[in-house]
């Protein structure tokens, strides 16, 4: 699929269907799909939503379909498999499954979307564009028009505790820009126990595009936890519309990481559906040069005590900027609620830009909905309690940076997960103080 545009306000757009699978229902829906992205075509920076990340930088690259690419073999995975953690691994390189370098064992049924066609097709029909409609934005259309192949994970009621499975979507280097349009579909039963990583990594000097979608069903009295790294090349352009519906007594934990990507837009929606079901939306960005980096969250509290909790960090230097949007939807019938959200940002130059904009709409009145925002540079007397102490002003600004980071780290259910983004952003964060140091 590619979208040309002549205006940043009214694209123009052609779209091309992927390849045709599977049953004549799901022909019809990726047909509908594109039919609505020839409609609406790419946000305009005029729509609300997109006024602070402009997608005519997106509309204006001529995008096509990915080819072979450079191969990949394990060795160059090193760094970004979680084989060691025990994690069963499935990877996608070019939107395509790569069976010889995934692994294939572990406690849950990961498939790819052709595969749980075969298996799954009655739950593949219920749920792929349900939590996520194509209507939802042109990207989503985008993404149901033209995705290729996706990753399926169903757990059955009752399994228990089930392990780390790892979602590794990779773009190689072609000699042209890209898109790539991945789709995972997750239905976890109820009473079950997991942690799900997708890793987004991308190779290439040219522009590429990633345009993911992700729908997830949380059934009663699970746990799950969604964490994913962002860590594409300084290129390419990642957009991601992230639906999650949660039932009873289920609790959801997710975590997205930004480290790369020049520009990046992050949209989660969970709907808190049935009694007491519960979320934790937690976030960190760490970006510079020129890099954008927009996350928005809704949390639609749908039904009566159900708690929420949001904490996103920014680290900005150079010229980067960032945006956070959360909005917490309490509906009429979402009494006793308890929403906390909290956006923190730390600028580590003076070109460095956050725009933070909480959003409360409430229309039941026994609530406990707070939100809070702050945004500046690192503490003076931070700085100067450390620095009385024999501690570098570079190795001072190095700490306080690390433990603003490590806070949201902290928080991760999974203890070999969050030991290795531990390590992964210690690493990134003294990349990001040479770059500061140079600029």
């Amino acid at each position: 699929m590619i979208a040309t545009t002549t205006s940043p306000a009214k694209p123009e757009t052609v779209s091309a269907m992927g390849p045709d699978f599977g049953a004549s229902w799901l022909r019809q829906r990726r047909s509908e799909a594109a039919e609505i992205f020839d409609q609406i075509g790419l946000p305009p920076v005029t729509h609300e939503d997109w006024r602070l990340t402009n997608s005519a930088q997106i509309a204006k690259v001529p995008f096509t379909a990915p080819g072979e690419g450079s191969a990949l073999n394990a060795q160059a995975l090193d760094g970004l498999c979680l084989k060691k953690l025990g994690a069963r691994q499935m990877v996608f390189v070019n939107g395509k499954f790569s069976p010889e370098l995934s692994s294939h064992d572990g406690r849950a049924e990961v498939l790819t979307i052709r595969q749980a066609m075969e298996k799954h097709g009655d739950r593949v029909e219920r749920f792929l564009g349900r939590e996520m409609p194509a209507q939802a934005n042109g990207f989503s259309a985008m993404n149901l028009a033209g995705f290729e192949d996706g990753a399926f994970i169903y757990l059955p009621p009752d399994q228990g505790e089930t392990g780390l499975v790892h979602l590794l979507w990779l773009t190689t280097d072609h000699n042209k820009p890209v898109v790539v349009h991945p789709r995972n579909l997750l239905i976890i039963g109820s009473n079950n126990q997991i942690t799900i990583v997708q890793t987004y990594a991308s190779f290439s000097s040219h522009p590429t595009l990633c345009n993911t979608t992700l729908e997830m069903v949380v059934g009663k009295g699970a746990k799950v936890e969604l964490i994913k790294l962002q860590r594409e090349s300084q290129s390419a352009f990642h957009v991601a519309n992230d639906a999650i519906h949660v039932h009873e007594h289920a609790a959801v934990q997710a975590l997205v990481v930004n480290t790369g990507g020049h520009l990046v837009r992050n949209n989660v929606t969970v709907h808190l559906a049935e009694p007491f079901a519960e979320a934790t939306l937690n976030g960190l960005t760490l970006a510079t040069g020129r890099q954008h980096v927009d996350n928005h969250t809704m949390l639609d509290h749908a039904r009566e005590n159900c708690p929420s909790h949001e904490l996103y960090k920014n680290l900005l230097g150079g010229h980067a900027s960032a945006v956070f949007r959360g909005k917490i939807l309490v509906r009429p019938d979402a009494q006793k609620t308890d929403s906390k959200q909290t956006s923190k940002t730390i600028l580590l130059s003076d070109d460095a830009v956050m725009n933070s904009q909480p959003q409360l709409e409430i229309y039941a009145d026994d609530v406990k909905c707070t939100h809070g925002s702050t945004t500046g540079p690192l503490d003076d007397e931070q700085l100067f309690y450390l620095r009385s102490r024999g501690i570098s002003a570079a190795d001072a600004g190095a700490l306080l940076t690390y433990a603003f980071a490590r806070d949201v780290l902290l928080r991760v259910w999974h203890t070999g997960i969050r030991e290795y983004l531990e390590q992964f952003i210690a690493a990134e964060l003294h990349r990001l103080h040479l770059d500061q140091a140079k600029s």
